[in-house]
């Protein structure tokens, strides 16, 4: 199997001296992407430890991200990106988890870091970016290494990078993409998502340690130059499209609604932009519609996971009908995907039908790091359950229609319920919650908590939401609590969260 190194330094060779990487005036290269990322490999294989070890990114969106990806990758070592957004404690969970004892981080987060060093006794070396006093200054580290190729033999089957996600029990677990998976998830953009060519422009607005940073490798194998973004603000978007030509974007559909306003507002298009990938999160037809209306049938929705990672359902632009029918669906499975729509009995339902959606391809992860039980769950003779409740028309096309394990999808943010409960119940006033996610138009969904306090106390909904700040990233805290007496339950005594869900979503197509 051809492996990430070589076909970095393929691309290098047939590109050499064009832009790879653009981050405002600061420009990479493909060959200086190769040198670099061969730099980093070296220092990473010199400050010792297996092939396999753990190294952990704590960036935001920026120039060096792409190299060192890239150089994680030749070291043979296993990235763990961490999301700028996440409180301490749980940054401090997946330096853990994962065992990492390297992390890569931008100076910005140094006072973060010094907590995380005293937390994580196992984080032995720390590379920073700019200005700062802790770790190894990057630029000098690099530049003491040579920028010959590392030789460390990358297994097709070994660990590429973890994404972490959660389950009902609230705490994260690592999806393990292998090399193998890394790259066919990279095919299957190329073969039904995207199609970049050689001076294209990629442009990260969205977390490039997410769903945004997928599409990194894609765009440097074909020529295509990524353009990092470290904030969100649709006019500078639509100005930086004009500056740079940009071709291909990934945006959540909070984006993409923000989006149309400012460009109907302002009689300006992104012109070049032959592709607008959006997904994360529900997006309202409506909404939707308008955009189309605004931008043409530039649009490519993609359905996908932590542990099956996108695309694993596209809906291309020639779907995106104004008012068409396929709008409400997420599209049909990718060329090296297959999918089934399963039944509680095991059986595969007919279409039209609601069944689980089982995915199996070569995209799929590993398993979850050091989760061997949580694997016994979610797959089922090669087949992983994804949890979420599809139907198929006639012509193949699958809407996702419920989810069975609860997550909430908020502006394109996982948010596990059992996660927030936790957080909300360490409050003194708390004697019992429920987090469920209820409709938004503008973030899809909202997070809403219903609260039973304890008798005698009586903590107001801001002293909630400001307790969860303690704990948990902005994203996740509660946009509404409701107090109530008492949370209704089922003939086995658990909550029953859909009786507390179903008047939020009756009338609706979709239950997510």
């Amino acid at each position: 199997m051809v492996t990430i190194d070589a076909l970095v330094a393929r691309a290098a060779a047939w590109f050499g001296n064009r832009p790879a990487v653009v981050d405002g005036e600061r420009t990479a290269t493909f060959a200086d992407v190769e040198r670099r990322s061969n730099r980093l490999a070296n220092l990473l294989v010199g400050l010792g430890g297996a092939t396999g070890g753990r190294v952990a990114m704590l960036l935001p969106n920026r120039l060096e991200s792409v190299e060192i990806d890239f150089g994680i990758a030749k070291a043979g070592r296993v990235r763990v990106p961490l999301n700028t957004r996440l409180a301490l404690d749980e940054r401090a969970f997946i330096l853990a988890d994962s065992g990492a004892d390297t992390l890569v981080f931008d100076a910005a987060e140094e006072e973060s870091v010094a907590e995380l060093r005293a937390l994580c006794p196992q984080l032995r070396h720390l590379i920073r970016l700019g200005a700062g006093r802790l770790g190894l200054d990057y630029d000098e580290a690099l530049a003491a290494a040579v920028d010959r190729p590392a030789g460390v033999a990358l297994a097709p089957d070994a660990p590429s990078f973890l994404l972490y996600t959660s389950g009902t029990t609230g705490r994260p677990k690592g999806a393990t993409a292998t090399n193998r998976s890394r790259l066919a998830a990279t095919v299957n953009m190329l073969a039904d998502e995207i199609d970049p060519r050689p001076g294209d422009g990629m442009l990260h607005v969205g977390s490039m340690a997410h769903g945004s940073g997928s599409k990194v490798l894609a765009h440097f194998l074909r020529g295509s130059r990524n353009l990092p973004v470290r904030s969100w603000d649709p006019e500078r978007f639509l100005a930086l499209v004009a500056r740079e030509r940009a071709t291909h974007s990934f945006l959540v559909p909070t984006m993409v609604a923000a989006l149309t306003d400012v460009a109907r507002r302002g009689g300006q298009g992104p012109e070049s932009l032959r592709a607008i990938t959006y997904g994360g999160s529900p997006i309202a037809p409506a909404t939707l519609g308008e955009a189309i209306e605004v931008f043409g049938p530039r649009f490519v929705q993609v359905y996908g996971s932590c542990e099956a990672p996108h695309p694993v359902l596209v809906l291309p632009p020639r779907d995106h009908v104004p008012n068409g029918a396929r709008l409400g669906t997420a599209g049909r499975e990718v060329t090296t995907i297959q999918v089934r729509l399963v039944g509680p009995d095991g059986v595969d339902v007919p279409d039209g039908q609601a069944g689980e959606l089982w995915v199996r391809g070569p995209n799929v992860m590993a398993g979850y790091w050091g989760r061997s039980e949580a694997d016994r769950e979610v797959f089922r003779d090669g087949w992983y359950r994804t949890g979420d409740v599809a139907r198929r028309d006639g012509d193949g096309y699958l809407s996702i229609v419920d989810r069975m394990r609860e997550l909430i999808i908020s502006g394109g943010y996982n948010v596990y319920p059992a996660e927030v409960e936790a957080a909300l119940a360490r409050h003194p006033g708390v004697a019992e919650v429920a987090v469920i996610g209820v409709p938004d138009d503008r973030w899809g969904e909202a997070v809403k908590a219903i609260v039973v306090r304890r008798p005698g106390a009586t903590p107001s909904e801001r002293e909630l939401v400001e307790h969860c700040a303690t704990t948990l990233a902005g994203y996740k805290k509660p946009r509404l609590i409701e107090f109530v007496d008492a949370l209704p339950r089922g003939s086995t005594g658990k909550i029953a969260k859909r009786v507390l869900r179903e008047p939020y979503w009756q009338g609706r197509e979709r239950h997510v």
